[in-house]
C-alpha cells in the first residue's frame, strides 16, 4: 500500500490506513452510521516527553503512528430491525496520553499473577513494560508490553488468562480491520467462547472467521474474502510529511 506523499490528504490518509474498511461496511444494509474519527498528529515533542516519562522507546510503527494521528476510532451501528439500532462495532487505539499502566490494568496483571495456568503469557520482569492499548468490552484489556528487549500485543482477560496477538502494532492493526471491529473479536485468540450475542453476528457478517481460530488462517481467510490488503507502516511516514507540508502552506 502506498500512495504520493506531496498529494495525500486527510481523507486519503484514514481511507488507506482502514484498508477500505469503512466502504466495506457502508455497503451492508444492515450497518449504519460508520464513523471514523478524525484527530490531530502528536508532534515530536509530545512523543519524546512520553518516551523520557515512561522510559520507553515507542517501536516504530506505533510512533509514526502516533506522529500521524493521536489515536484512533472507528464505530458501527447494527440494524437489529427497523426500530432497534445499536452500537456494535469499535476499534479503537487510545490518545497517546491514554497509553499506560493504567489502575484497572494493573489490577488485572497482580490478579494473574495468583493464577496458575498452562497457557501462554508474556514474560514479565522489573524491566517489563505494560501499557493499555484499548479495553476489550467485558472481557479484559488489550495490551502493549515491551519485554525482553522486544514488544508484543496482548489480551489480559478479566479471569487472569492471557491470549497472544501479535508481535507487532501494525500487525494487530490489521487484525483488528479485518475483524471489522466486532465485540470481543481477541477472545478467540486466548481460547475463550465470543460474547453469544456477538457470536451471532460474526455468523451474520463474517462467518469465514469462525471457520479458523488460527490468526494467520483468519487473516488470510478474512483478506480473500474482502479484497483487503496488507497495511504499509510506510503510511503513517507518509501522513507525518503530508501533515508537515499543510502546516508549511497554511503559514506562508
Amino acid at each position: 500500500m502506498s500512495f504520493c506523499v506531496d498529494l495525500v490528504s486527510e481523507d486519503s490518509f484514514y481511507e488507506n490506513i482502514t484498508l477500505g474498511v469503512t466502504k466495506l461496511l457502508e455497503s451492508d444494509p444492515r450497518i449504519c452510521n460508520v464513523s471514523v474519527e478524525r484527530r490531530p498528529p502528536c508532534d515530536r515533542v509530545a512523543i519524546s516527553t512520553w518516551e523520557q516519562r515512561h522510559s520507553a522507546v515507542l517501536p516504530e510503527d506505533l510512533r509514526n503512528f502516533y506522529a500521524s494521528s493521536d489515536g484512533f476510532q472507528l464505530t458501527w451501528h447494527y440494524k437489529y430491525s427497523a426500530d432497534e439500532i445499536l452500537p456494535v462495532g469499535s476499534i479503537r487505539v487510545n490518545s497517546l496520553n491514554e497509553l499506560y499502566l493504567s489502575p484497572a490494568l494493573k489490577d488485572l496483571l497482580d490478579f494473574s499473577l495468583t493464577r496458575q495456568q498452562s497457557g501462554p503469557r508474556p514474560v514479565l520482569n522489573t524491566k517489563s513494560k505494560v501499557f493499555e492499548l484499548d479495553t476489550c468490552r467485558t472481557i479484559g484489556k488489550i495490551c502493549l508490553i515491551y519485554t525482553g528487549g522486544t514488544w508484543s500485543v496482548w489480551l489480559a482477560t478479566r479471569e487472569g488468562a492471557w491470549g497472544w496477538l501479535s508481535d507487532s502494532f501494525t500487525h494487530y492493526f490489521r487484525m483488528a480491520l479485518v475483524h471489522l471491529g466486532l465485540p470481543g473479536w481477541q477472545a478467540a485468540f486466548a481460547n475463550l467462547p465470543l460474547i453469544p450475542w456477538a457470536e451471532q453476528l460474526f455468523l451474520l457478517l463474517a462467518p469465514h472467521l469462525l471457520e479458523k481460530s488460527d490468526i494467520e488462517n483468519n487473516l488470510t481467510a478474512a483478506s480473500s474474502e474482502t479484497g483487503l490488503n496488507h497495511i504499509d507502516p510506510n503510511i503513517f511516514k507518509t501522513s507525518v510529511r503530508h501533515h508537515k507540508n499543510a502546516s508549511r502552506q497554511t503559514n506562508q
